[in-house]
């Protein structure tokens, strides 16, 4: 049974479905609070065989970046530099080549299509899963999974077209053309005494709709796909009026059969299920899931390192034994020194596998008495990383500095710097971000180990 879990709205979307006979079927469609979700796991655990999760939409961020035609790690650099510039390095993203854009009289460029989701939210939503004993293997963004909904149902083409949720308390509109994703809004949505017609969200989208036009000149919504189970005749029929584009209402038993109940059934959570993992493309991994990934795979390679030379020194002691028996009692010396090779193959063996271990991992005994001794008192530590590049081992360290006010909380940060450049073992040794957050302050070092 697949899991698809949506949480851009105030509780969890949750829509469970199987495949019988290569056609998707519902199993199950309903909302729940965030913190009743560790027990929904835990009692429906058996079932499930797969978990797919979209995260909170304040979270995320969707762009197309106009670049100059270049190498593909060249171009890679240059969309992470303006993702950097335009929304920070606090966010994990993918992108997508959407191929050339030529203008008239100039050289190509490129249209790179970005998604991004902030990196503590993901390992929030990582977190959330810790205690189920099924992981999420797909962790995306919210319009990305209605993008996925409108290619599976034929609307996704060349020209704009938005998609419209309208449910208490709030409703969105997304814009996609093709496979970009132009314009996420969230759009309140009126208690029905004030606004009995609905009038006021059909305005609201509408204004949208004008914002888009003047974001992207020469060009226009022709059609809106609205869902959601506070949708209105009296709204679409203001849309109508207002926008003159083509309105079809969201049907999911255009996907899945013989539904009795369609009004639970959330599109993001069908766009998850629709998904082929295999060629999506803004599917996100947490940091720490990758961290995990990275030590797995590290000691897969040093066990089969260590078997592969333990099979080598047992093939060439069986080889030996079989020539030793055809030697008789005269040649005892020369039994006596293969005997002493054969013992001296195994502590090589055994000695370049320690070696391997030994230069794999940095000295962490001698790095966390160093460590306590350079934290300061009002330091709390969040995270700390290494990586072995050709210049040794780099890492970064994340903390953050409470004092009774930002000048102590400050001084603080200057002074585990200050540590660090008098320790033995770090060097290089920068501040490189700072964030206040009241009296507290955010930081993040970079270092080098000696030697």
């Amino acid at each position: 049974m697949l899991l698809c879990i949506d949480f851009s709205g105030e509780k969890a979307k949750i829509t469970t479905t199987k495949k019988i006979k290569g056609e998707l079927s519902l199993v199950k469609s309903l909302e729940i609070n965030t913190s009743d979700l560790g027990e929904y796991l835990e009692s429906n655990s058996k079932q499930i065989k797969e978990i797919r999760v979209s995260g909170p939409l304040e979270n995320t961020f969707h762009k197309t970046f106009i670049l100059p035609d270049m190498k593909s790690n060249m171009l890679k650099g240059a969309v992470e530099n303006e993702v950097i510039k335009e929304f920070g390095n606090d966010y994990l993203f993918e992108q997508l080549d959407l191929g050339e854009m030529t203008v008239s009289g100039a050289k190509p460029n490129r249209r790179i299509m970005t998604a991004g989701i902030e990196r503590k939210a993901l390992e929030q939503l990582s977190d959330t899963f810790a205690d189920s004993k099924i992981k999420p293997n797909i962790f995306t963004t919210h319009p990305a999974a209605l993008q996925v909904l409108l290619e599976k149902l034929g609307l996704s083409d060349d020209k704009p077209q938005g998609f419209v949720e309208i449910a208490h308390p709030r409703s969105r509109i997304v814009v996609f053309k093709g496979k970009e994703i132009q314009l996420t809004r969230e759009l309140p949505l009126a208690e029905k005494e004030k606004d009995p017609e609905s009038s006021a969200l059909a305005k609201d989208i509408y204004r949208t709709l004008l914002f888009y036009g003047e974001s992207y000149p020469n060009q226009k919504v022709t059609r809106l796909v609205i869902s959601g189970n506070s949708c209105t005749t009296e709204i679409v029929e203001n849309l109508r009026q207002k926008a003159g584009v083509e309105i079809i209402l969201f049907s999911p038993e255009t996907i899945i059969k013989d539904i009795e109940d369609n009004s639970q059934i959330h599109p993001g959570c069908l766009g998850l299920a629709l998904l082929d993992p295999g060629s999506f493309h803004f599917g996100f991994v947490p940091f720490s899931v990758q961290e995990k990934k990275k030590f797995t795979k590290m000691v897969t390679l040093l066990s089969s390192a260590f078997f592969g030379i333990l099979l080598i020194v047992v093939l060439v002691i069986f080889r030996f034994s079989l020539n030793l028996k055809d030697l008789d009692a005269y040649q005892g010396g020369i039994k006596g020194e293969i005997k002493m090779k054969e013992d001296r193959m195994k502590e090589l063996s055994l000695e370049l596998v320690s070696h391997s271990i030994e230069t794999s991992q940095p000295h962490w005994s001698e790095i966390l008495l160093e460590l306590a001794a350079a934290v300061p008192t009002g330091i709390s530590l969040e995270s700390m990383t290494m990586r072995k590049s050709k210049k040794g081992w780099r890492g970064e360290l994340y903390g953050a500095a409470k004092g009774p006010d930002e000048i102590t909380s400050l001084v603080l940060v200057e002074g585990i710097q200050d540590n660090f450049n008098q320790s033995p073992l770090f060097t290089q040794v920068k501040v490189t971000e700072k964030k206040l957050e009241g009296k507290r302050i955010t930081f993040k070092i970079t270092y080098q180990l000696k030697g």
